[in-house]
């Protein structure tokens, strides 16, 4: 796709799918804006039909759900492949991504409170779930191999909405914490704050 094409992520800067997005818009080099949308108002109704978050625009194609958008972005543009060739390795991407769209999402993102005290038992379900991505951390660089894929900028925003809200939920994971730091250090990490 041509460079000139205009991608805008309809978006909230808190938003851990609008964060994944960004970070694969940084990490193909693709120029793109934020257009700030309030969570729970109507920006997004003309764009998505369950009015969810993020949506992108690329000139006049509208993309919605973070798994569309980013595989999207991944094909339509030039920059380093975020998806990786071989099957075993794009399967071990669509993994994580899973996981991280149906139980860390859910259990740490959902569960751990921003304007409160966290409970005991939504401590216990999140540091569970927290435990069993612990399991899954191969040796690697990253979840799907050497190379970032799609799977480690799904779950790079997830873990640092957790880091923020409950630093003490990611104590003794040291695989998980060894990933963090290598992704942490990305420019696409740094920019998408």
């Amino acid at each position: 796709m041509s460079g000139a094409a205009r991608v805008r992520i309809h978006g909230h800067s808190v938003s851990t799918w609008t964060r994944t997005v960004q970070m694969t818009c940084l990490e193909k080099g693709i120029a793109h804006e934020l257009v700030a949308i309030v969570p729970g108002s109507d920006g997004p109704r003309a764009l998505h039909p369950f009015r969810r978050i993020p949506v992108v625009e690329i000139g006049d194609v509208v993309v919605f759900e973070t798994l569309a958008i980013t595989g999207h972005l991944d094909e339509a543009f030039d920059g380093p492949a975020l998806q990786p060739a071989g099957l075993a390795a794009r399967t071990r991407m669509r993994t994580w991504m899973g996981l991280c769209a149906d139980y860390l999402y859910r259990d740490v993102v959902r569960t751990v409170p921003r304007s409160r005290a966290i409970t005991a038992e939504e401590t216990a379900t999140a540091r569970l779930a927290l435990e069993r991505a612990e399991a899954l951390v191969g040796d690697d660089a990253f979840l799907a191999g050497d190379e970032v894929t799609l799977a480690d900028l799904y779950l790079a925003p997830q873990v640092a909405n957790c880091a923020e809200k409950a630093p003490d939920l990611l104590a003794d994971l040291p695989a998980l914490n060894a990933w963090a730091a290598r992704i942490e250090a990305r420019e696409s990490f740094r920019r998408s704050r």
